[in-house]
């Protein structure tokens, strides 16, 4: 019974870390946009398309077939007058990266007060949690530091939260 036991655990943790992995991946399509107010009747994916159209304008013609799918996160708060953030799906991850590049240096999203962002999966949020104080510390030290997904790299090599 113990090693039977033993067996369905670590079958469940590999599905775990494989059901991780493929959310990891399918989540590597897609960006979140913050900061787009909501109207009534609004044609959002029309918004998000203006919007990367502003980021990259040599791609303006090709970015209404490449923004997929796009939708508001959450239920709308009467009591809240923040805009609820955005998801976008892309159809290709070239063009995706390419805004997602465009987006970290935009002066147009600081003079909008819109932001966007990776679509991190829960795992991968906490790890960068964990490694936020690594990386912190490593830019402090004039290092080269940054994420990837949910992992953290000083210098090119990457680098684990402390155990």
């Amino acid at each position: 019974m113990k090693s039977q036991m033993k067996n369905v655990e670590t079958k469940s943790s590999e599905q775990e870390k494989r059901l991780s992995h493929l959310e990891g991946y399918t989540r590597r399509w897609n960006l979140r946009v913050y900061g787009i107010p909501e109207k009534e009747r609004e044609d959002v994916r029309e918004s998000v398309i203006q919007v990367c159209q502003q980021l990259l304008p040599e791609a303006r013609d090709k970015l209404p077939y490449i923004v997929d799918t796009v939708h508001r996160l959450g239920r709308k708060q009467m009591s809240n007058d923040k805009p609820r953030g955005i998801i976008v799906q892309f159809t290709s991850r070239f063009y995706r990266d390419a805004v997602w590049r465009a987006a970290k240096d935009s002066q147009f999203l600081r003079n909008n007060n819109l932001k966007i962002s990776e679509d991190l999966s829960p795992m991968d949020r906490e790890n960068r949690k964990k490694l936020w104080p690594l990386v912190e510390q490593a830019r402090r030290d004039n290092k080269r530091a940054y994420f990837v997904g949910g992992r953290a790299f000083v210098n090119g090599m990457e680098i684990f939260p402390p155990t």
